[in-house]
């Protein structure tokens, strides 16, 4: 018996791809990154000795992460947080 075996050459490849994406399916995306951030932090928290401090730091923590490897720069981020406007939601609990 023997084994079938391809071997591709081995070069880098200098490939760079945009997907077109609509406003609406951007936010369809964030929506649901969030649930499912939610649903992540919701067991955490009956687990652990967390609380929603320490969620609202790592998540700050998290979107900076998130945003250098997004390919966006530390200015652009600071800029981004100084200029958020924050709204309080009410929830369904």
């Amino acid at each position: 018996m023997t084994d079938n075996i391809v071997k591709f050459p081995s070069r880098e490849l200098d490939i760079e791809l945009e997907l077109e994406e609509t406003e609406e399916e951007y936010m369809e995306m964030v929506e649901a990154i969030n649930t499912m951030l939610e649903m992540h932090i919701a067991g955490l928290l009956v687990t652990s000795e967390a609380n929603w401090r320490h969620v609202m730091d790592a998540c700050m923590s998290m979107a900076v992460s998130a945003g250098l490897r997004a390919g966006i720069s530390a200015e652009e981020i600071q800029s981004m947080m100084r200029t958020s406007k924050i709204h309080e939601v009410e929830y369904d609990a």
